[in-house]
């Protein structure tokens, strides 16, 4: 169960860096600087690289213990002594929480921002042309993007 713990460890890593940029983000996305959006974009897709690796080595692991297709939450209610286990466990599980939290937060913003350019260029007339990917039907153009109130 050592090499678990290690594995829990460093995805608590790589999740921390990925936790780290999705702040940066919205402090950019809030400063409408998508240059520095831009970087912070190729930044989150080494991470992701990063996290598919551990997912791949998490897989691995799982199946030299016996439990293919079990997930870390199946592995450690097996395990209910191993208080490292938990422990590590709890880390990464309130890591990603807050990961999600934020991404959330970042999706909004960057729709409503959307949302925003979509109304303008309507308003210059160039409906058609958006950014928005809008669905024409009958001659009346149907936005994508998802209306939320903040």
């Amino acid at each position: 169960m050592e090499e678990l713990i290690e594995l829990l460890k460093e995805s608590a890593e790589v999740y921390k860096q990925f936790l780290e940029l999705e702040y940066k983000k919205y402090d950019i996305v809030i400063k409408n600087d998508v240059i520095s959006l831009d970087d912070i974009v190729s930044k989150e897709q080494v991470v992701f690289l990063k996290m598919r690796g551990l997912e791949q080595k998490r897989e691995k692991l799982i199946v030299s213990f016996g439990m293919n297709g079990k997930t870390f939450k199946e592995i450690i209610d097996n395990q209910d002594e191993d208080e490292n286990l938990l422990s590590e466990y709890q880390k990464l599980k309130s890591i990603i929480s807050e990961v999600k939290k934020i991404s959330s937060l970042c999706k909004t913003l960057i729709e409503v921002r959307l949302h925003r350019l979509d109304k303008a260029m309507s308003q210059l007339g160039e409906s058609e042309n958006t950014y928005t990917n809008k669905e024409i039907k009958n001659g009346s153009a149907k936005s994508l993007i998802i209306s939320k109130k903040i």
